[in-house]
């Protein structure tokens, strides 16, 4: 069996080839959402590396994260060591997190960490394990790449970051509608190196579909960062909602 592209491909050369330049925007805007839950229990569901649940532990929530990458959990662990705030850190699979039913606060789930798996149930059972775990009340954050902005993307784009030369290559898969990237990376020492993602994207009415099923109330949905409204051509479509 081949192996899932998210298990290979959010490695140590990830942090080398992204530029993550809108992490303070992201967490302006879950300071604000998350304001009314000052000092709750949140869950950041993938963490990463820790970038969000890093800070928002700093401002005195109470985060837990949890990831399927060893190397993001590690960095992560070391980011709480230099940085000094309590790593809450374990590996898990989103599909089937080892957490207690109806305790937190909210569940934040960033930078379209939804759409990996070959199978929409999958995709579905995830969103109702966002809801098991949160309170009646609770919120969600879930942060998704907004589709239609998608089919407008061009279809290559290039950038060198520290040295790093990538080069992608993009294709959106309508009958799927999956968003397929190829990405050709040159290392400064010359290693080269070839990264592909298959990402399913979600239409409006099919997140309404999801929250409905789960037990979601789907209260907002914006653009940007900064709140504006969702268009054709904004990047983002951050849905907001409360546990029913």
């Amino acid at each position: 069996m081949d192996t899932p592209w998210y298990q290979t491909y959010f490695g140590a050369d990830y942090l080398s080839i992204y530029r993550l330049a809108d992490t303070e925007d992201q967490l302006a805007l879950l300071r604000r959402v998350l304001a009314p839950l000052a000092g709750g229990l949140i869950y950041d569901l993938p963490c990463g590396h820790g970038r969000h649940t890093g800070p928002l532990t700093r401002d005195g929530y109470r985060i837990v994260g949890l990831d399927l990458s060893e190397t993001f959990l590690r960095v992560a662990q070391d980011r709480a060591r230099t940085e000094g705030w309590p790593a809450r850190l374990a590996r898990a699979d989103l599909r089937d997190l080892p957490l207690v039913h109806g305790r937190a606060d909210a569940v934040i789930c960033m930078f379209t960490s939804l759409g990996y798996f070959d199978d929409d149930r999958e995709h579905a059972a995830v969103v109702v394990e966002f809801a098991r775990l949160v309170r009646p009340g609770g919120r969600l954050v879930l942060d998704l790449a907004n589709i239609d902005a998608v089919r407008m993307q061009p279809p290559t784009s290039s950038w060198t970051k520290d040295g790093v030369e990538v080069h992608s290559t993009y294709c959106f898969d309508e009958s799927t509608k999956r968003a397929h990237t190829a990405r050709e990376v040159r290392f400064p020492d010359g290693r080269q190196e070839h990264y592909e993602s298959s990402v399913r994207l979600f239409e409006a009415d099919e997140l309404r579909g999801l929250f409905a099923i789960a037990g979601w109330h789907l209260d907002d949905q914006l653009g940007t960062y900064a709140g504006d409204p969702v268009t054709p051509h904004t990047p983002r479509r951050i849905s907001l909602c409360t546990r029913s």
